[in-house]
C-alpha cells in the first residue's frame, strides 16, 4: 500500500517538474528579450550621441582621423625620422634582450651565433648610415649608438662571456643618446600632430571646437604618461581624461592576458638595465621628452 502511495506521488510530481522548467525555460526567454532592448536602446543612444555630439578626432597607429559631418578624414602623423631614430634607441635594449634575461657568464654557440648576427646587421647599417635621411647632430648620434654597440659586442664575442656589471655599464652609457633620440621622436610626433589638429581647427566652428571629443588608443604600458594624452589635455585645457577625452587600452597579439605578464616582467628587466628604475618602463617612454617639448608648444 505504502509502495502504491509513493508510485502515486512520483507521478504527481513528474508533470510538475516538466510545467517548472518550461516555465523557466520560457522565463530565460522573456528575460533575453527585455535585455535585448536595453541593448538595442543602448545602441540606438550611442548612434544619436556620434550623430549629434560634435567633431571627434581618434588616434591610432599613428593616424589621426577626424569624425565630422558624417565623414572621416585621415592623416598620417608618424613620419619618417620618427621611426628612425626610435630603431636606433631600440639597438642597445636589443643587445641587453639578448644577454640579459638568459643570464649573464658564458656564451653558448647559439647565443654567440645570435651576436654575431646582430654585430653583422649593425656593420651594414653603418656602411649606409650617409642614405638614411638624417644630418647634423643627429646623424652624428647615430652614428656613436652604432659604433658604442657593435664595439660592445666585440668583446662580448671574443671573450664569449660576460658579467652583469658589464652589460649595466654598455646600457647605462646609451642612456643619455637614447634619451636624446626619443626627444627628437616625441618632437616629431607631437609638432606633426599639432599641424594637423590646428588645420582642422581652423576648419570648424567655435561651438564645434567646444565640443570636440578624442579617443586615444595606445598601449597598456604605456597609458601613464601617454604623449598623445598629454597633449589633447593641454590642447582642451583637460586635467585628465573624462567626456571629453578618453584612453583604450591596444592589446596585441590575441593572448594579452599572457602578453602582459610576459611584457611587465622583460620590461622591469629593461627599466633596471638602462634607467636604474624598475618602474621606468610603465610609463609612455616618450612621457618626459613629452612634457618637456609640450612646454614650448604655442596654442593659442
Amino acid at each position: 500500500m505504502r509502495r502504491m502511495i509513493f508510485a502515486g506521488l512520483i507521478l504527481m510530481l513528474l508533470p510538475q517538474a516538466a510545467y517548472t522548467e518550461e516555465l523557466d525555460a520560457a522565463a530565460s526567454t522573456a528575460l533575453v528579450n527585455l535585455n535585448r532592448e536595453f541593448m538595442n536602446a543602448h545602441a540606438a543612444a550611442r548612434k544619436l550621441d556620434l550623430a549629434t555630439g560634435g567633431p571627434i578626432i581618434l588616434l591610432e597607429d599613428g593616424k589621426l582621423v577626424l569624425v565630422r559631418n558624417g565623414s572621416e578624414t585621415t592623416s598620417e602623423i608618424i613620419l619618417p625620422r620618427y621611426d628612425t631614430v626610435k630603431v636606433f634607441a631600440h639597438m642597445p635594449v636589443a643587445i641587453y634582450l639578448m644577454l640579459g634575461p638568459p643570464g649573464a657568464g658564458k656564451l653558448d654557440t647559439q647565443r654567440l651565433q645570435q651576436l654575431a648576427e646582430y654585430h653583422g646587421q649593425i656593420h651594414r647599417v653603418e656602411k649606409q648610415i650617409e642614405h638614411i635621411g638624417l644630418e647634423g647632430t643627429s646623424l652624428k648620434r647615430q652614428q656613436q649608438l652604432l659604433a658604442d654597440s657593435r664595439q660592445f659586442l666585440e668583446k662580448v664575442i671574443q671573450r664569449q662571456e660576460f658579467s652583469t656589471e658589464e652589460l649595466h655599464t654598455f646600457t647605462r652609457s646609451m642612456l643619455p643618446l637614447i634619451q636624446a633620440n626619443i626627444a627628437e621622436a616625441a618632437a616629431s610626433q607631437l609638432d606633426s600632430m599639432h599641424e594637423q589638429v590646428m588645420a582642422w581647427k581652423k576648419e570648424m566652428t567655435p561651438a564645434e571646437w567646444q565640443k570636440l571629443r578624442v579617443s586615444v588608443k595606445g598601449a597598456v604600458l604605456a597609458r601613464d604618461g601617454n604623449l598623445a594624452m598629454q597633449y589633447f589635455e593641454r590642447l582642451l585645457n583637460l586635467k585628465g581624461p573624462g567626456m571629453r577625452l578618453i584612453f583604450m587600452e591596444r592589446y596585441a597579439p590575441r593572448t594579452p592576458m599572457l602578453t602582459l605578464l610576459a611584457t611587465r616582467s622583460v620590461d622591469r628587466g629593461i627599466s633596471i638595465a638602462f634607467f636604474d628604475n624598475p618602474d621606468r618602463m610603465f610609463r609612455d617612454v616618450l612621457a618626459d621628452a613629452a612634457t618637456a617639448h609640450i612646454k614650448t608648444m604655442k596654442f593659442d
